[in-house]
């Protein structure tokens, strides 16, 4: 291949490669804020009633959020989404503080039991949902004991192949529950490191589940606020202090974050336990360098170094024999 034409080809790659690994647009300190203030509230969030998309001044904010305002979903139409390109990133953290009110005015009872706090997604096998209290009675362990409290559900695939994992506390029919108390404030966080997938409540860990792919592999390109991607009831709950960040949070930093209940059990409406084995491993922020992740520095730094040195080789490799000589032919 002559240099002439390695040179732009090269050139393109780069290219490529910086776009693809730089830091996803919207984010300060390693944080896109998704419900803060009114003023503070990230322009990346975009806000929905009834299916139709309103501005961030139509929201509902009451006085009597956790810290400051807080942002009311009344449970009929409104949610809130987080777009494509600022969910671009390796690890995550998606974490906030949820007052879950139940079935919204007017609604059975039996609407509570869709209800999502979130939602990420790519397409409807593709995705993560996170549910304040499912009911099912048809869905029973072997013990006969069935899902009744919160639910996370994790799906990867097609119609035809996917990965699905259900996570949740089987309980006693008719005895016992394991929901999201509701009028309280709780604090949520799910944790995504590339390896495993973690949701804790209040501070505590309540499941975690080893991924065979991760957030990059999922490619989503949807975060929604108070709803999924199918026609359930929508979120009834004040919201306040909600972020993504840019790195998956150890249960340290989980814990600096909120206010830890002095009773772990009084997070939800029974006691619970956890349905695997803590992670030993210690997750911490990534580094930055430049204000990008270290590692797309040290990526796109090895592609320049990858760069210089074809471009010598081939340098050599193309001069014509006689030049080698150092001499010309008569």
């Amino acid at each position: 291949m002559k240099l002439k034409t390695v040179f732009p080809i090269m050139a393109l790659l780069l290219l490529i490669s910086v776009w693809t690994v730089s830091a996803a647009k919207g984010y300060k300190n390693g944080r896109l804020w998704i419900v803060h203030e009114p003023d503070t509230m990230s322009p990346y969030v975009n806000c929905y009633s009834e299916k139709k998309q309103i501005s961030q001044n139509k929201l509902t904010w009451q006085q009597n959020g956790y810290s400051g305002k807080c942002v009311s979903l009344n449970g009929t139409g409104q949610y809130l989404e987080v777009g494509y390109w600022q969910l671009q990133i390796h690890k995550m953290t998606v974490a906030g503080w949820f007052y879950w009110r139940g079935a919204a005015d007017g609604q059975d009872e039996q609407a509570m039991y869709s209800q999502r706090l979130f939602t990420l997604s790519h397409n409807d096998y593709t995705y993560l949902t996170l549910m304040p209290h499912a009911k099912k009675t048809e869905k029973k362990d072997k013990n006969g004991k069935t899902l009744d409290g919160v639910y996370m559900e994790f799906s990867m695939g097609d119609k035809k192949n996917r990965v699905k994992y259900e996570l949740y506390n089987p309980a006693d029919p008719g005895k016992e529950s394991f929901g999201l108390s509701q009028n309280k404030w709780h604090h949520i966080a799910v944790t995504m490191d590339g390896q495993y997938l973690k949701l804790y409540i209040d501070g505590h860990l309540r499941f975690e589940q080893l991924l065979v792919l991760g957030v990059e592999e999922m490619r989503n390109n949807m975060l929604t606020i108070g709803a999924g991607r199918w026609d359930d009831p929508t979120l009834n709950a004040l919201i306040d202090e909600l972020a993504i960040y840019d790195y998956a949070m150890t249960a340290n930093d989980i814990k600096e974050l909120c206010s830890t209940p002095p009773n772990p059990a009084s997070s939800l409406t029974k006691m619970i336990t956890t349905t695997s084995t803590v992670s030993k491993s210690n997750t911490t922020k990534d580094s930055n360098i430049f204000g990008l992740p270290s590692w797309t520095v040290w990526t796109v730094g090895g592609l320049v170094a990858i760069f210089i040195i074809l471009s010598v080789v081939l340098s050599i490799y193309n001069k014509p024999d006689n030049a080698k000589k150092g001499r010309y032919k008569h």
